[in-house]
């Protein structure tokens, strides 16, 4: 059974499973004794039905390497915005195979490709941001406290931008769905990132932090939304 196939039937389970809680007894046993028929027939289960309803899109960090905490962190709150899950794929770069690392956005209905939209814009504000601000620092600093700075700067950007309105979160059942999907797709493949990322150590490091808030005020999670919904529905 392909893809596409599977998404077919498990459309007509779920409708079925949908109308297994009307109110009315006689319709609501008729589809559940269609939706178990259906389960049975093709040997799915209630977690692949769900699963099937998940589907992604990516969003090229433009890098083969890991990326940086500051935008796992950014992945994270844009995904849970938006009711998703974000996973890391990582690049290759062996020979003449090269592929860049990307974020992988699940979850379901438009919620995936809004939210890997809004991580490209979101991606290349932050990106431009850290450069004006580690060229905004004192030439004569070490370079390992230039790196830390800047690392400051952007995680209290990513902060900044998490403190915005989250309108788009998902119910209990597409999260169910969504981890459904997952166990299918990586099984015992994923792994947690556990670093930490950049920690303060100097008086003038909170001034980073600082600038990174003040830099994301000006940010907004929405707006990208907004255009891309526009696009999306055919708006000029």
């Amino acid at each position: 059974m392909t893809a596409d196939e599977l998404k077919k039937i498990a459309a007509k389970i779920a409708k079925c499973l949908a109308l297994a809680a009307s109110d009315n007894p006689a319709e609501a046993e008729a589809a559940k004794r269609q939706a178990d028929a259906l389960m049975k027939k093709y040997n799915l289960t209630s977690g692949d039905v769900a699963a099937a309803t998940v589907h992604e899109e990516t969003s090229d960090t433009k890098s083969v390497h890991r990326p940086p905490v500051y935008l796992c962190q950014l992945a994270n709150v844009i995904a849970d915005a938006f009711g998703c899950h974000a996973v890391v794929t990582l690049g290759l770069d062996i020979g003449i195979a090269k592929r860049n690392t990307r974020m992988r956005f699940m979850g379901l209905g438009i919620k995936p490709e809004l939210a890997a939209y809004t991580f490209d814009v979101l991606r290349r504000l932050i990106t431009r941001d850290r450069t004006n601000y580690a060229e905004s620092l004192r030439k004569n600093l070490k370079r390992a406290t230039k790196i830390r700075r800047a690392d400051l700067f952007c995680q209290a950007w990513v902060y900044g931008i998490a403190q915005q309105v989250r309108e788009f979160a998902g119910s209990e059942a597409e999260q169910q769905a969504i981890e459904a999907y997952k166990a299918q797709k990586f099984g015992e493949n994923l792994k947690k990132d556990q670093r930490s990322g950049a920690k303060p150590k100097h008086g003038n490091d909170w001034k980073s932090e600082d600038a990174g808030f003040d830099a994301a005020k000006d940010v907004s999670l929405h707006k990208p939304v907004q255009n891309k919904r526009g696009a999306l529905l055919g708006a000029s």
